[in-house]
Formats: C-alpha cells, sequence, structure tokens
C-alpha cells in the first residue's frame, strides 16, 4: 500500500472527493494541517469519511511561516485537536531561514520548542520544516528531551535536505527521514538517503497548492480529483523507486 507521509491534502482541489478517491486506491498518507485555520476542516474531512479506517493520519501544527500572526491561544487549541486521537501527530513546526523571526530565541524558535514539548508530553510524533541549520534544530530537540528514550515521541524530518552528519544525528535520536523528490535532488542528501537504513525512511509528495494549476481545474470535481489522485501516485511511486535504487 502507497503510504504518503507528508501531504497537505486540504490544499488541494476539491480534498472530499480525492479522498474518497484515495481510499478507494488504497493510497494512505499522514494529511498536514499547518495552520490554524485548515485544522477544524481538516478533522471534519477525516471523521467523516473514517479516513482512520483506510490507513490515514492526521498532523496539527503551526509552520515557522506562520508564528508571526499567532496568538496565545492557538496553543489551547491546538492541544484540544491533538487530544481528539492518540495516533494524531504534531507539526509540521520547525525553523526556516527564509521567513521571520528566525534567530535564536525569536518566535520561530518559541513555537518550534512548544509543539516539540507538546509532542514529548503526549508522546507523539513531530513533523519536522527545516530549511537553514540542521544542527540547530537537533540540538533544540536534544535540549527538549528527544531521544531514544523520549517514550516513543519521534523526530520526522519532513522534505529531509541534511547531510549524512545530520542524518545520523537523526537516526541515533530514534528520528525518521521523509524523503520527497528535492532531497534527491540534492548531491549531499542523496547520499545520506543511500546509506541510510530502510526502516528509517519515509516517502512524501508534499503535495499543496504548488502541486496543481488552474488548468487542472477544468473539468468536474470528479475528473480534477481523478487527475490529482494519479499525479500524488506517480510522484510518489517515482521518489521511492528513486531512493530505493540509490
Amino acid at each position: 500500500m502507497p503510504f504518503d507521509s507528508h501531504i497537505h491534502l486540504g490544499r488541494l482541489p476539491h480534498p472530499r472527493e480525492l479522498a474518497l478517491i484515495l481510499a478507494e486506491s488504497g493510497y494512505a498518507y499522514n494529511a498536514v494541517a499547518c495552520e490554524p485555520e485548515e485544522w477544524e476542516s481538516q478533522w471534519e474531512l477525516w471523521q467523516n469519511l473514517d479516513l482512520k479506517g483506510k490507513g490515514c493520519n492526521l498532523a496539527f501544527g503551526i509552520h515557522p511561516m506562520s508564528v508571526g500572526h499567532a496568538k496565545e491561544g492557538y496553543k489551547q487549541e491546538l492541544r484540544k485537536f491533538l487530544e481528539r486521537n492518540d495516533r494524531f501527530q504534531v507539526g509540521e513546526t520547525g525553523l526556516d531561514r527564509r521567513f521571520p523571526e528566525y534567530g535564536p530565541g525569536e518566535l520561530q524558535e518559541q513555537w518550534f520548542l512548544f509543539q516539540a514539548k507538546l509532542a514529548l508530553e503526549l508522546k507523539r510524533d513531530l513533523q519536522i520544516h527545516c530549511v537553514g541549520d540542521y544542527g540547530r534544530v537537533i540540538a533544540l530537540l536534544k535540549q527538549v528531551g528527544f531521544g531514544k528514550s523520549s517514550n516513543g515521541s519521534r523526530p520526522i524530518f519532513h522534505r529531509f535536505g541534511g547531510d549524512v552528519g545530520a542524518a545520523r544525528q537523526i537516526v541515533n535520536m530514534g528520528g525518521l527521514i521523509s524523503v520527497h523528490q528535492s532531497s534527491l535532488a540534492k548531491k549531499s542528501s542523496q547520499k545520506a538517503v543511500a546509506e541510510l537504513p530502510k526502516e528509517v525512511l519515509l516517502f512524501e509528495t508534499d503535495a499543496d497548492e504548488t502541486f496543481w494549476s488552474a488548468e487542472d481545474l477544468n473539468g468536474t470535481p470528479a475528473i480534477v480529483a481523478e487527475l490529482v489522485a494519479q499525479r500524488l501516485l506517480d510522484t510518489l511511486g517515482n521518489v521511492r523507486e528513486t531512493a530505493e535504487n540509490l
């Protein structure tokens, strides 16, 4: 069964129709909602279509690009969504040098640490976004208590772009590495993926609003959803095949 470890289902066209088609085809996934305005609609879709019974899971968090307008009340709201099911993951969260408040102690780090601690408290996996400094992210995870004895909470480095050294540190702390097309475009990341044991590798499309174009919307919801579903299947298959043949 194909498993997409990181997909933004709510940002794809006609998510309800798409979810039904994916379920029928056996395509399972972890759907990530990393903006507060996405949380409720994603929960309702998962619950109404019984996606749990189809091998799918959810993640709720606040992305580093969004921390500038994050409200303190979101912390309690996030906890409430995560407590609705003990399998839900935290995130995606992390650090991204392309966005404001990136420096040590600034908002990105504050929200990352909050979500990392929440994942440990609730014993959940943590979906991590990292652009800029794998060493700093890994150090912060260790600081709050992630490691092989972190009660089942695993850091999942989504869309991995680090080198061999970063990959080894992640594996040594009980983490997983999620491989995207972009992971295989960098020689340093490609080398890291090639040497890792298969049991620590996940594969993803990271499909969101950039995964489709306006031209793709020329059709009924069912036709458009079929098109996107096939593209997801092809993309995930290519990523997995390329990584396993390194």
